[in-house]
């Protein structure tokens, strides 16, 4: 019997520490997957961090998703094309600067616009007669949910002459892609199928 007895006896230690050498790969698993998880969170906000240094002294700057900021770049997009196209001044080489600007945010349909303008001696009726154009951003509506985003802004054009001031509302649709950041775009979108319509003039004559 007692030779059975220590038989069972070294059984169960055995069983007791094999037991025991699972939990402790278990644990030491469980620690190596929880620490690669942290390392890993911690590299991915690190790496939206940027250290700028000026003069021996140190700032730190946090980078977001680009997707997060999208609706806000769509909407200045959008409001700075219109200032450029449809601000005007009786001065030809503004308004050419103005339109080179405008172009880069674009495709052709602005193209044609502005071309389509030209033969309608848009542009001469408003330099002869010593026009000034401004613009006004009243809404812009953007769909960022889906791609391409799809967007329509509405705006109020005010047009000053020596004989009155006219008071134009516009409508504009478009979509909107994603391209590559430049300089001269520096939202990286662009501007495509614009589409413009003008209703509801208004004069107000001067006495």
């Amino acid at each position: 019997m007692n030779q059975i007895e220590k038989l069972f006896e070294i059984d169960n230690k055995f069983k007791h520490t094999r037991l025991l050498t699972l939990l402790c790969l278990v644990s030491l698993a469980i620690i190596a997957i929880t620490s690669i998880i942290f390392t890993n969170k911690n590299v991915d906000e690190f790496s939206k961090r940027i250290y700028v240094v000026n003069k021996n002294k140190q700032f730190e700057a946090m980078v977001s998703d680009v997707n997060q900021n999208r609706p806000a770049e769509i909407n200045y997009q959008l409001q700075r094309f219109h200032e450029l196209f449809f601000t005007i001044s009786p001065d030809p080489k503004a308004i050419d600067l103005n339109m080179e600007k405008a172009f880069y945010l674009g495709d052709r349909s602005i193209k044609r616009l502005y071309d389509d303008l030209i033969e309608r001696n848009y542009f001469r009726n408003m330099i002869q007669g010593n026009v000034v154009q401004t613009v006004r951003i009243d809404t812009v509506m953007v769909n960022s949910s889906v791609y391409p985003y799809q967007a329509q802004t509405e705006f109020t054009i005010y047009q000053t002459r020596a004989t009155g001031n006219t008071t134009k509302k516009g409508i504009s649709t478009c979509i909107l892609e994603d391209v590559v950041r430049t300089t001269n775009s520096p939202n990286g979108l662009l501007i495509r199928d614009f589409k413009f319509t003008s209703t509801d003039t208004k004069n107000t004559l001067e006495p």
